[in-house]
């Protein structure tokens, strides 16, 4: 992928990602942290890559009263603010050349992404959603600069969340699925290659307000990037995500507010970075 990362933010979608929930304002804010590594050959040479992240993401989603398709209907925002560093080292196979160095830090705003269309349906324990989700490109970009936290192209995706609760054992178990599609970069003529993407989770309530599991993500390339700024070749992204998470439920003048940690350990990587990522989460509705 151009950039370094997809538009996707793996591991976004955890726990109860099936339920749309109530009509209402739902807010959630998240510390994304991540620390990752890559090295490969490219036709330039051996590519080396240390790059490291720490975003601020904050996300409103809107459950409004009508109904469309016998679904609920709600729509959503979200954007991020994020402080980066990366370092880049390229060793040409002809040992007479110099290595190429470069290093960059970068504190910015990223893309805004914007899911028009929300449909929830639910029956019994089981909850499930519909969603089409389109990144705008007003992130900070400039070309040939390492590390840039907008994308400079649009990308839309398709998106399925489904989710099984028992609220009586307090087991549950959930997924979501994306299509990530990207446009042409006008100033490169790269085009990153389509994604898919699988974020899961599965947990116990081990008491009222605390719930244990396990969380995860596989993220895979299914088609190459493409066009001349695409130096580095044919290049197919694949990474595995997997740790653990849990929920923890407290009141503030009986106005529940959840508050979600997950870790994820990074193997399996192709083409992409690999390391460690974790998330703290705030979630509350009005």
């Amino acid at each position: 992928m151009e950039g370094i990362q997809g538009p996707y933010l793996k591991g976004y979608r955890d726990f109860m990602t099936g339920v749309l929930g109530s009509p209402g304002v739902h807010l959630r804010h998240d510390l994304y942290m991540y620390h990752g590594s890559e090295q490969s050959t490219v036709p330039q040479g051996q590519l080396r890559v240390g790059y490291q992240s720490t975003i601020n993401i904050l996300g409103a989603t809107v459950v409004t009263p009508f109904r469309l398709f016998d679904a609920d209907y709600g729509f959503s925002v979200r954007s991020a603010y994020s402080f980066n560093h990366a370092d880049q080292s390229v060793a040409p196979q002809r040992p007479a050349l110099p290595t190429t160095v470069r290093s960059g830090d970068l504190a910015a705003l990223h893309d805004v992404v914007v899911s028009p269309l929300l449909l929830g349906w639910h029956s019994g324990n089981w909850h499930w959603n519909f969603a089409t989700s389109v990144w705008l490109p007003v992130g900070n970009y400039e070309r040939g600069r390492l590390i840039n936290t907008g994308r400079n192209t649009w990308a839309w995706a398709p998106q399925l969340g489904v989710t099984y609760f028992d609220p009586k054992t307090g087991w549950e178990v959930s997924g979501a699925a994306s299509y990530v599609v990207s446009e042409v970069n006008p100033a490169t003529n790269y085009r990153s290659g389509q994604i898919f993407h699988f974020d899961y989770a599965a947990g116990k309530m081990l008491t009222q307000n605390f719930k244990l599991g396990i969380v995860g993500y596989y993220m895979q390339q299914t088609t190459a990037d493409s066009g001349s700024g695409a130096t580095a070749g044919e290049r197919m992204v694949r990474v595995v995500g997997l740790g653990p998470g849990a929920t923890f439920t407290v009141k503030i003048n009986e106005r529940p507010i959840v508050l979600v940690a997950k870790y994820y350990r990074e193997f399996d990587a192709q083409n992409t970075t690999q390391g460690d990522a974790g998330f703290l989460s705030v979630r509350f509705s009005y």
